[in-house]
């Protein structure tokens, strides 16, 4: 069977990366779900199986390499599998970048419903929501900056899931804040919220170090006008916008 993959130009990462910088980073990242989301979510860990094993090896792999440069082989040889068990749960290369998107997707949703239930205030809400956003990506890095790039192109196989998430998170939104303020607001409010938390993020894996200092400045831009945005400035708890 072929590997089947997008038409696009191979994706920069950087080749000394350790590996296991993205599978910790996962692995922290789920471990603070197993309590609440976990056994619903089906995060893959290691020793779970044969489908795991290759979900969660795969992502060295792909960060690493990049969507292009990746082979089934080179799945498989991280997985420690056979070519027929790996074909056994997935048809190529790309329906395991697939479920690992889809899986990082769910994660970050079961983040930003645990957050509504907790937050009564609309301010405090975005602003949890910037920071676990920024987060959660500077945390795994050239993974999602990898897969972000890649679902944003209309061909590619992850258009769909990106759009699937981004809907729900405006969902989110949008319940939280009729929720506090007793109406709805036009969706493409909270759509221009998240396309340019998407964008920033994009900005800071692509063009900082992505130290914690750049990662907070990020952060704070983004909350202050998260916060402006949905509270149209007014709400005593909104930050001032950062001074340069």
């Amino acid at each position: 069977m072929e590997d089947v993959t997008p038409g696009s130009e191979p994706n920069v990462i950087d080749k000394d990366h350790d590996d296991t910088h993205f599978m910790d980073a996962l692995l922290k990242e789920t471990e603070r779900e197993r309590g609440d989301d976990a056994t619903q979510l089906n995060f893959p860990l290691p020793g779970q199986g044969a489908k795991s094993d290759v979900l969660f090896n795969a992502i060295g792999v792909f960060a690493r390499k990049g969507i292009t440069e990746t082979t089934v082989q080179d799945l498989l040889e991280a997985a420690h599998i056979s070519r027929r068990t790996f074909y056994k749960y997935f048809k190529n290369k790309v329906d395991v970048l697939e479920s690992i998107y889809r899986l990082a997707a769910e994660l970050l949703t079961a983040r930003f419903k645990s957050e509504r239930q907790n937050t009564s205030s609309l301010t405090e809400f975005v602003m949890r929501c910037v920071d676990l956003y920024f987060d959660y990506h500077a945390s795994l890095g050239p993974l999602v900056r990898m897969m972000t790039e890649e679902a944003r192109r209309t061909d590619s196989p992850l258009a769909q899931h990106r759009e699937a998430l981004i809907r729900q998170i405006v969902e989110l939104f949008d319940d939280k804040y009729h929720e506090v303020e007793g109406r709805h607001l036009d969706p493409l409010v909270h759509y221009s919220l998240i396309w340019s938390m998407e964008s920033a993020s994009i900005n800071l894996l692509t063009n900082t170090n992505c130290t914690q200092s750049e990662v907070d400045r990020y952060k704070g831009v983004m909350r202050a006008v998260a916060a402006r945005v949905i509270s149209s400035g007014l709400a005593e708890d909104c930050p001032d916008l950062p001074s340069k």
